[in-house]
């Protein structure tokens, strides 16, 4: 009859686990900024407006950028899809006739995501490379505004303003986020104090795009951001992604 030997099985079980194990230590480069992520899935809550907004943001390494939305009040969910071009154009598809304005606009994702990278930069100086394990985090302002903009908007939360939560990584590349943000809202002597909370995962590692240059633009709608742009007849034709990228490239 063949032997067995638990205690070689056991160490060799062990052995497979260590191998197999993810690594739970920070791997990104040192010099890696809170503004660097590739990608962001960002929950927006404001306390009593009972608005809730989910957004998972992509950015394309030719410098594009995707927003996937999901947007809640009281008996209402909308989502959609939007994404910018060439920084000229902005595609969209799955809203409601009654919100195209949702789709055509990327401005309050790209607000609330500078927000929520600005408050990581204050909260953790360091860097998400620097994390390594939970970080209860504090910060408030007596002095100083936080200034946003997106290019087409732009916006001020002005002091005194605080925040406080936790960070975390989750692996090698991605920072786990729970922020809760108070600032002054209003004019000077009538100043009221407003919150939200922003939370949600960065990734700090290079992904792939989620839509490949072949992707056909046949149900997206188009909004240009300047009515005049060179590109904005020829594209009409544009049957893919790729071809829309070229088309912008060629009519400067």
């Amino acid at each position: 009859m063949k032997k067995f030997y638990p205690k070689r099985v056991t160490l060799l079980f062990f052995a497979l686990l260590l191998f197999c194990s993810p690594s739970v230590h920070a791997e990104l480069a040192p010099e890696t900024r809170w503004a660097d992520p590739s990608s962001v899935r960002l929950d927006v809550e404001f306390p009593g407006n009972e608005y809730h907004a989910t957004w998972n943001l992509y950015r394309c390494d030719c410098g594009d950028l995707l927003v996937r939305s999901e947007l809640s009040i009281p008996g209402e969910v909308e989502k959609g899809e939007s994404m910018l071009v060439g920084g000229r154009v902005v595609l969209s598809r799955g809203f409601g006739e009654d919100q195209a304005e949702l789709g055509s606009s990327l401005d309050a994702p790209a607000l609330m995501m500078q927000l929520a990278l600005r408050l990581l930069e204050r909260s953790s100086p360091a860097g998400p490379a620097a994390l390594t394990g939970l970080e209860n985090v504090a910060v408030e302002e007596l002095i100083g505004p936080i200034h946003l903009d997106s290019g087409t908007a732009a916006g001020s939360f002005f002091a005194p303003w605080k925040v406080q939560g936790v960070v975390e990584p989750v692996g090698d590349s991605q920072r786990r986020f729970d922020l809760q943000f108070q600032f002054s809202t209003g004019n000077p002597g009538e100043e009221l104090i407003g919150s939200m909370r922003l939370s949600g995962l960065a990734e700090f590692a290079k992904m792939e795009f989620p839509l490949a240059p072949s992707t056909t633009l046949q149900d997206w709608k188009f909004s240009w951001r300047e009515a005049s742009d060179p590109a904005a007849e020829a594209a009409q034709n544009a049957a893919t992604l790729s071809e829309l990228r070229a088309q912008l490239r060629s009519n400067k």
